[in-house]
């Protein structure tokens, strides 16, 4: 790569082994640095990706909670609207007790006048009978006495 050196050269031998190991050791934390230092941005890179899908995600999720607010306050508004009306009904209707009264009086005074009804329709026809009776009568005397008269 771009910074490696030469390894150095001593006199003595064990000296230039010894050297050329830390050299070598050098060169290798060196290449092992760089390699860190490359995956950390990488890193770095990935997890402001990550901190911008979140960031996209964080706002959709408040728009769709936004949304569903809403609906929920509509909703609420129509259940409001439907307790006042069974409000406004509960306050106009009549209870099912006075209905009950209202309608047993009712029926006694049906019951009244079908009897007085069935009265004055047995008078009627009392009446008629009478009359057919009286009618029927005359007309057998008138009968009898212009055959007797007739005959005498």
């Amino acid at each position: 790569m771009g910074s490696e050196q030469p390894a150095p050269r001593s006199r003595e031998p064990a000296d230039d082994a010894r050297q050329l190991l830390e050299w070598r050791v050098e060169q290798r934390l060196n290449a092992l640095e760089r390699l860190i230092d490359a995956k950390l941005a990488n890193l770095a890179t990935k997890i402001e990706a990550q901190a911008a899908h979140v960031g996209l995600g964080l706002a959709a999720a408040d728009k769709a909670v936004t949304k569903a607010e809403i609906a929920t306050e509509k909703r609420f508004e129509s259940v409001n609207e439907f307790r006042q009306t069974l409000s406004d009904q509960t306050k106009t209707f009549i209870a099912r007790v006075e209905f009950e009264v209202v309608r047993d009086s009712h029926a006694k005074h049906l019951a009244d006048l079908g009897s007085r009804m069935d009265k004055i329709e047995g008078r009627g026809v009392g009446l008629n009978a009478g009359w057919l009776y009286l009618v029927g009568g005359i007309t057998v005397v008138a009968t009898l006495t212009g055959l007797v008269l007739a005959f005498a």
